[in-house]
């Protein structure tokens, strides 16, 4: 004996396992700033705060999609905890930055999707005191052409 399914049955079976697939599938997909955001977060708790390294310490890394920012705030202690020497350098390192995210293979989607980056550089002597706060966006780390 055979089992007849009528057309109206199939049309909306098919339609609830394409729902499935589609709802199924739409999930495993992550944006890029959802990527960010977690492995922005994923970073942090893992490793922040790092121990220092050259005399600076990551606490911890956000990505802020309203701005599309990816910040990284550091502390910096010892001889660089400084902020007259750091005024006088402010360009030095400024430029110094900005060549480490050129050269920052991991940073290539970003930077390829248009994200800015932000550095916000605190003492550790005096904690509420900013050292060194700067934002590049794709117009500055962009290579001339």
């Amino acid at each position: 004996m055979a089992i007849s399914l009528n057309t109206s049955y199939m049309k909306t079976l098919n339609t609830i396992i394409a729902a499935c697939l589609l709802a199924s599938l739409s999930s495993c997909y992550e944006s890029l700033e959802e990527r960010a955001q977690r492995e922005a977060r994923e970073y942090t708790e893992k490793y922040c705060p790092t121990p220092p390294d050259h005399s600076v310490i990551t606490d911890s890394l956000v990505f802020d999609p309203a701005t599309r920012t990816q910040k990284y705030y550091l502390t910096f202690t010892g001889v660089i905890d400084d902020a007259e020497a750091l005024a006088e350098h402010a360009p030095e390192i400024k430029t110094e930055l900005l060549e480490s995210i050129r050269g920052n293979t991991s940073m290539k989607p970003y930077k390829e999707a248009g994200f800015n980056f932000e550095y916000v550089c605190r003492s550790q002597k005096n904690p509420s005191q900013i050292l060194i706060h700067v934002v590049y966006r794709p117009k500055d780390y962009a290579r001339p052409k």
